[in-house]
């Protein structure tokens, strides 16, 4: 990926956040019973470790209740010598496919969406 590439991509990640942060509709459509924004937490399916930055209701399961579905910013993969393998990800799961690390307090998306800003 070239220099310019990584500079967009990373302008794009601080508007995400910032629309995650600022947007009305979000915080009258979040779903009662989600996580908080800003929660640590797994994704089982991609095997990464992120942060919720929004929720929404998805589809229902079968008994007919809806399903939550997190909007979350996955961090790249540290390697031992300390150069990223990956690139940060956006992706949208289950509330199924994510475990929570409700013991860790939440991060500041305002700080993140700051560093995304810095560095792009």
């Amino acid at each position: 990926m070239s220099m310019r590439s990584d500079h967009n991509n990373l302008e794009e990640l601080h508007l995400i956040l910032e629309e995650s942060l600022n947007s009305p509709m979000a915080k009258v459509d979040y779903p009662k019973e989600a996580l908080p924004v800003g929660t640590y937490i797994r994704s089982t399916r991609l095997d990464k470790l992120g942060i919720i930055i929004s929720a929404f209701y998805g589809d229902r399961d079968k008994d007919g209740k809806k399903i939550v579905v997190y909007t979350v910013l996955l961090y790249p993969e540290n390697s031992l010598v300390g150069t990223y393998t990956d690139q940060f990800y956006v992706s949208n799961e289950y509330e199924y496919e994510i475990i929570a690390y409700l013991m860790i307090g939440r991060a500041n998306l305002s700080d993140v969406a700051d560093y995304f800003k810095q560095v792009g």
